[in-house]
């Protein structure tokens, strides 16, 4: 299980650190392998966005990509929504909160794919039109 656990930690973080989802990622993956329930990979999810996001807005403050204004404006509506998360987690059944999770991936999923097939086409169109 441990082996499981840090392998799936490992790759998590790796895509959590391209900004690209890896917290989805490692809910997903420990439930798969039963490593742990679905509360349990998202309180952990969240111990592991602590760092990873430490690290990356270190990392995006030195490249520049974070407008101050626009940061401002965010945080207090991010706290409240989170604040409201956590009081609400409470209340879900772990089943329903699964099902939520599950369906909202699978419809990320289509989104992005069709998403790319609008970009690939868009792109043949201009080729074809040069």
């Amino acid at each position: 299980m441990w082996i499981t656990l840090i392998l799936i930690a490992v790759f998590s973080g790796i895509v959590a650190g391209m900004g690209v989802g890896g917290g989805s990622l490692f809910i997903l993956l420990t439930n798969i392998f039963n490593v742990f329930s679905h509360k349990e990979a998202q309180s952990y999810n969240l111990i592991m966005f602590i760092v990873v996001g430490i690290f990356a807005t270190i990392s995006n403050f030195k490249n520049k990509n974070i407008d101050k204004k626009i940061l401002k404006k965010l945080f207090i509506p991010v706290c409240v929504g989170s604040i409201c998360g956590m009081l609400l987690v409470k209340h879900i059944d772990e089943n329903f909160l699964r099902y939520i999770f599950y369906c909202f991936m699978v419809l990320i999923g289509i989104y992005e794919i069709i998403s790319s097939l609008k970009n690939i086409f868009s792109a043949k169109n201009k080729i074809e039109r040069s």
